[in-house]
């Protein structure tokens, strides 16, 4: 069931593309840089795994894509069923929308899919794809925040000269490959900008998977607030005991480890 809703996405988004296109939205491809680390360097922009764990307050903010007063969202699939890998164009980037330098406002609606074909890999492993920390953490100047149904990015004034799709697409390749290596098969990344309607119409496209997404997610939310005896009805993701209860699963799952 999971893989043909994977599959009628695919389709659906690709058919939905090349509609917007035929109509005369804005659609640039780019493709993966065979030497990522020249390209970094001729962007003056640094690349590197949890090198770069930056703060951009909002007055040292250029640009901002998404956020609480935008449309936003971020997809990340990642599957390992063979029909649905060879659908994804590795190395592909696809940009809806208007280049960095073409943004005239200070911030714009904005939605971000990656899709990861991978090699069979456990739950846990799944789950660590879906985290944006890597991305967050590895790229100069450019932060990552989400919470609840919105997700934005900010820019800082030190990359934005040098700062586009392009790149963006070129360093979220670079670093899930050095995170997870030989794990992932291949990477097709989509962004959309400025359209608010194309924001809304994909996230209607991708509404069937988001939902069962998230069902496996507040079952697994429900399962553990009842392991460690949870009253809160705050999702964990805002919960402010957050850390303290990470350390109670830690010693909960080397428990688990000892007893087996």
């Amino acid at each position: 069931m999971k893989s043909k809703l994977f599959l009628e996405f695919l389709v659906n988004l690709q058919n939905f593309i090349n509609s917007e296109f035929d109509k005369g939205k804005n659609v640039f491809t780019y493709e993966k840089k065979s030497d990522p680390l020249k390209f970094f360097e001729n962007m003056q922009i640094k690349v590197e795994l949890d090198k770069h764990k930056d703060i951009i307050l909002e007055d040292e903010t250029m640009l901002e894509l998404g956020g609480i007063k935008r449309k936003s969202f971020s997809l990340v699939y990642s599957f390992s069923n063979l029909d649905l890998t060879n659908q994804i164009k590795n190395g592909r980037i696809t940009l809806i929308g208007q280049e960095s330098n073409d943004i005239m406002d200070l911030s714009t609606d904005f939605g971000m899919i990656i899709l990861i074909g991978v090699k069979n890999i456990d739950e846990k492993e799944h789950e660590s794809l879906r985290q944006f920390n890597l991305i967050s953490n590895g790229i100069e100047g450019f932060l990552i925040r989400s919470i609840p149904k919105k997700f934005w990015c900010r820019i800082s004034k030190s990359i934005r000269p040098n700062f586009s799709f392009e790149f963006l697409g070129n360093a979220i390749f670079y670093l899930y490959k050095q995170r997870f290596k030989d794990l992932i098969t291949s990477i097709e990344i989509f962004f959309i900008n400025s359209y608010p309607d194309v924001i809304d119409e994909i996230i209607e496209i991708s509404s069937k998977i988001t939902i069962s997404q998230n069902k496996k997610w507040l079952k697994k939310i429900e399962e553990w607030k009842k392991k460690i005896d949870c009253e809160y009805d705050w999702g964990c993701e805002i919960c402010p005991y957050r850390e303290e209860c990470y350390g109670i699963k830690q010693v909960l799952v080397e428990r688990e480890k000892i007893e087996k």
